[in-house]
């Protein structure tokens, strides 16, 4: 399993409504990332992995997050 380390000290971290995740991009590759939101509502940030998108429901929403992230890296 490939994992996701911060890359610098900020790591942005998206969470969507309905969602039960939270998504974050590798700032070299622009790969997005998710990790699972916890019935407590925390996460573990060694868990993200990275999204698959051959086996999306919503390919266009997945793609709208990633670009949602990469507007707000810059």
């Amino acid at each position: 399993m490939t994992t996701i380390q911060p890359l610098t000290e900020t790591m942005i971290i998206l969470q969507k409504q309905d969602h039960g995740c939270v998504y974050t991009l590798d700032e070299d590759s622009q790969e997005l990332y998710y990790a699972p939101i916890y019935s407590d509502n925390s996460i573990n940030i060694s868990e993200f992995a990275p999204v698959d998108l051959l086996n999306c429901e919503d390919i266009q929403e997945v793609l709208n997050i990633q670009k949602e992230l990469i507007a707000l890296i810059k």
